[in-house]
């Protein structure tokens, strides 16, 4: 069994090269039957998955496909149905979707412990019981991430951050809905 994870971007997959070995099931590794395949944005996964779906569901060998796209400003229920259309008129690989809600830096919020970790001068006794916080796939976590880290960069982030992450305390939802989605799905 293999599995290609379609992402919207690079910062994706850098988390998920660090994250992913924790949690996925056993038989599973990262560049052997894993494959992160980042995008350079939401339009152009968009048009890829097309192609990626019909190429793999004609494959050699029985592929699963995870597609991670960021919420943003959408409606969540309306973009993943968006994107299983993709899917579904492309080919008949199973398929997984899941939406960061409202993007990736929410599931950084999920776990305070692990940005205190990352940036120090982020204090997350300060910030785990303000109500905007208490469910980080809410607010803009993006935003706020700047406000208080004035070093915050996406990118680093994304390879630093999730080193100090332990998913099972992680409070972003759309993060939860991830991982175990992922679990039963390759289970």
């Amino acid at each position: 069994m293999r599995v290609e994870f379609l992402l919207e971007e690079p910062s994706m997959a850098n988390f998920l090269e660090i994250v992913l070995p924790r949690i996925l099931p056993t038989g599973f590794a990262l560049n052997e039957n894993c494959f992160l395949r980042p995008h350079n944005g939401k339009s152009d996964l968009q048009r890829s998955i097309p192609r990626k779906v019909r190429a793999f569901s004609n494959f050699h060998e029985s592929t699963k496909i995870v597609v991670v796209h960021d919420q943003d400003s959408n409606d969540c229920v309306t973009l993943k149905n968006t994107l299983r259309d993709l899917c579904e008129r492309s080919g008949q690989c199973p398929v997984l979707i899941r939406i960061a809600c409202r993007e990736l830096e929410a599931w950084y919020l999920g776990d305070m412990d692990a940005i205190e970790c990352a940036y120090p001068v982020f204090k997350a006794a300060q910030y785990r019981n303000r109500a905007k916080f208490r469910n980080p796939d809410s607010c803009s976590p993006s935003d706020e991430l700047l406000k208080t880290i004035p070093e915050f960069k996406k990118g680093t982030a994304s390879r630093t951050i999730p080193r100090f992450m332990v998913v099972e305390r992680n409070s972003s939802r759309s993060f939860t809905h991830f991982m175990n989605g992922l679990r039963n799905f390759l289970s």
